[in-house]
């Protein structure tokens, strides 16, 4: 076939007096032709870059990895809007006092709320300060179960947080740990007297 297609480009091109319609079969013929260049490379042991040089051309250019965990600013006010408006009257204290204390030291019952609300409020605070979040758990299925409370708490704007630890885009880290591991977090030391 490949002898075919070459003679009768090499007629066409000592042709002395060409029409258009030869022109076109002209093209053909090149195409075709290369074509079957192609064709035999990749029988040659070749690859899929030589049937499409496309396919070689796919993969040249830097690749910029998809951003993770990315919230737009209406994702983030949707979310402070479900944060708020699920609170309890006891929860908003919390909230109330985690804005003017450091420390909250609460003694509380079972079954309150607490993992829920606080899972959600370290999402909140990450997102709209950029501060790192570090739970402190006393068992893996603990730390599981505030994972899951931010996972799905993001999911609700859906966002699909990724990650061990999930970090965000404006740096801030949501670590979840069995035990105390060696994360930084910002601790102020007070100088010894």
């Amino acid at each position: 076939m490949q002898l075919t297609t070459a003679a009768r480009y090499c007629q066409l091109i000592m042709k002395e007096h060409k029409e258009g319609k030869d022109f076109k079969e002209i093209d053909l013929l090149a195409r075709q032709s290369e074509r079957h260049a192609r064709i035999g490379k990749f029988n040659n042991g070749g690859n899929e870059a030589d049937l499409n040089p496309n396919v070689a051309n796919r993969n040249k250019g830097p690749r910029r990895q998809p951003e993770k965990n990315v919230f737009t600013d209406e994702q983030i006010e949707k979310l402070e809007e479900i944060f708020y408006s699920s609170m309890f009257n006891y929860q908003r204290h919390w909230w109330e006092a985690g804005k003017t204390n450091r420390i909250r030291n609460l003694l509380k019952s079972r079954q309150i709320g607490a993992t829920f609300y606080f899972a959600r409020e370290a999402l909140i605070d990450a997102l709209l300060t950029g501060r790192n979040q570090i739970f402190l758990s006393a068992s893996k299925a603990q730390a599981h179960v505030f994972k899951q409370y931010i996972i799905d708490f993001a999911k609700e704007v859906e966002v699909e947080l990724k990650g061990d630890p999930m970090v965000l885009p404006n740096g801030a880290s949501i670590v979840l740990s069995r035990h105390q591991r060696p994360y930084g977090a910002e601790l102020p030391r007070q100088p010894v007297p």
